[in-house]
């Protein structure tokens, strides 16, 4: 017997906290940081599988579509929507709600989790009543919010205290995002005042060195300045030219360098010195940077 394309999903195996199979996804990736949870999932056949999954208070699940070819069935009630996606398309799930869907496979989604605390916290930061939920169309497409995904989900999986700032800077600027094109979020106070303080640039920067090896994260920093993490971010970049994650990379691949000159360490003990994940890690860095690789650099020096 021939069975068909889109046969409903047989596996026992057990599942996600998204309510999908994780033997059956090609890629399964989670980090959590800075209030909110990302995943990034792929499955590449054809196969449909059934989600069925009762209301919670866990907020908000934003799904971003990474490439065209994945459709779903949504059950609400009585009524069935029939959804295609493309690059960029978008949906927005509230946790609240009982959530029914058949999924057939061939996607690549980059998913967002904003809890309620997250978004309240957000709220707090830009002086405005808290955002009471997040909604889009239908057939919603965000090519900004793509954007900042495609940089996300590579970062996924990297592992290393440095790639968490980038992940943390991507995650303030998409949270962001939502609450404002798609809740109620609306900037009363954005404190435009120029810069930092010298005294405060100064601290942030002596905090950033140590957050990327000690786990602290941006909204430490932020938090220090007494600062929002969205105005930090701004404000730390019209001081330096550069975002907290790049002026720490340019600090470490400088540090790295001078490693290099003035000892005997391998590539990979320098690496694991200043911060960065792998030795890998360190030579795509230092080739952007400095403009030659590492190995190259050493033996020219």
């Amino acid at each position: 017997m021939i069975s068909s394309p889109f046969m409903p999903n047989s596996s026992t195996g057990s599942k996600d906290s998204l309510g999908c199979v994780s033997t059956n996804l090609r890629r399964d990736v989670q980090v959590a940081t800075g209030g909110i949870t990302f995943f990034r999932k792929c499955m590449d056949t054809p196969e449909l599988e059934r989600i069925a999954m009762p209301g919670c208070e866990r907020g908000f699940l934003v799904g971003v579509s990474l490439r065209s070819g994945h459709r779903r069935k949504i059950f609400r009630a009585a009524q069935t929507i029939d959804r295609r996606f493309g690059d960029n398309s978008i949906y927005i799930r509230d946790f609240s709600e009982h959530y029914r869907a058949d999924l057939y496979g061939n996607f690549d989604f980059l998913l967002v989790e904003l809890s309620h605390a997250f978004l309240n916290h957000l709220a707090d930061e830009h002086n405005v009543p808290p955002v009471q939920g997040l909604t889009c169309a239908l057939e919603q497409e965000d090519a900004v919010l793509g954007h900042l995904a495609r940089a996300l989900a590579a970062s996924l999986e990297t592992s290393g205290p440095v790639n968490t700032l980038l992940i943390e800077q991507i995650g303030v600027a998409i949270g962001t995002h939502l609450a404002r094109q798609y809740g109620n979020l609306r900037a009363a106070d954005e404190r435009v005042k120029g810069a930092l303080s010298r005294a405060c640039a100064a601290r942030a920067k002596e905090m950033l060195l140590e957050c990327s090896r000690d786990g602290l994260s941006i909204a430490d920093v932020a938090r220090e300045c007494g600062l929002s993490r969205g105005y930090f971010i701004r404000a730390f970049a019209k001081e330096t030219g550069q975002t907290p994650y790049q002026w720490v990379l340019e600090k470490r691949t400088e540090q790295a360098r001078g490693l290099m000159d003035a000892t005997d360490m391998t590539l990979s003990e320098i690496a694991a010195s200043c911060g960065f994940a792998d030795q890998s890690h360190l030579s795509r860095v230092f080739l952007r940077i400095v403009g030659v690789p590492p190995g190259a650099w050493r033996r020219r020096a």
